[in-house]
């Protein structure tokens, strides 16, 4: 009794962490397609997929939630997921800066604010600071649009029971 108990207990906890990859993973997606109907130039697609990508981490639940998905994930899952944290180690590694900055931007943009003049000048700031990381980035939008396909099929395909069971 005590076994079925642990092992429904990790089904809940890998329904959490694939349902929460998936979330994660949509999201990066959003930001890297293209829009419809609209004109983006690719760095205009870069800068929105490197944003997107930059709060990967976050919504995953930082180094816990990335934990749990390496944890319960079949070997598939865990692979992609791996290749979208190295992608997100690299962007952070060469824009870091650019990053932060354009996060102290929105948190700034979040708070409230009477004063207009401050928004708009806050809202410029962003705006060149994500002209600066889709003009500075090597991002390739289409792998990763690619990358998080795969990664969202193979979430779905494990929520399903679709590896199996791994042997221990």
């Amino acid at each position: 009794a005590l076994l079925l108990d642990f092992e429904q207990r990790a089904g809940e906890e890998k329904k959490v962490a694939l349902k929460t990859l998936l979330s994660a993973t949509m999201r990066v997606r959003r930001g890297a397609e293209p829009l419809a109907g609209a004109h983006q130039t690719v760095e205009q697609r870069r800068s929105e997929a490197i944003e997107e990508l930059y709060e990967l981490r976050g919504r995953l639940g930082l180094d816990d939630g990335v934990a749990e998905v390496l944890i319960y994930a079949a070997e598939p899952v865990r692979q992609l997921t791996e290749l979208l944290l190295d992608e997100w180690d690299r962007q952070f590694r060469d824009h870091g800066y650019s990053l932060t900055q354009l996060d102290t931007c929105k948190q700034q943009l979040v708070a409230p604010c009477d004063d207009q003049q401050e928004w708009n000048a806050l809202k410029s700031e962003e705006a060149a600071w994500l002209k600066r990381l889709g003009e500075e980035s090597d991002l390739d939008v289409d792998a990763l649009l690619t990358l998080c396909d795969r990664t969202i099929a193979a979430a779905r395909k494990d929520l399903r029971g679709g590896f199996g069971v791994e042997p221990q």
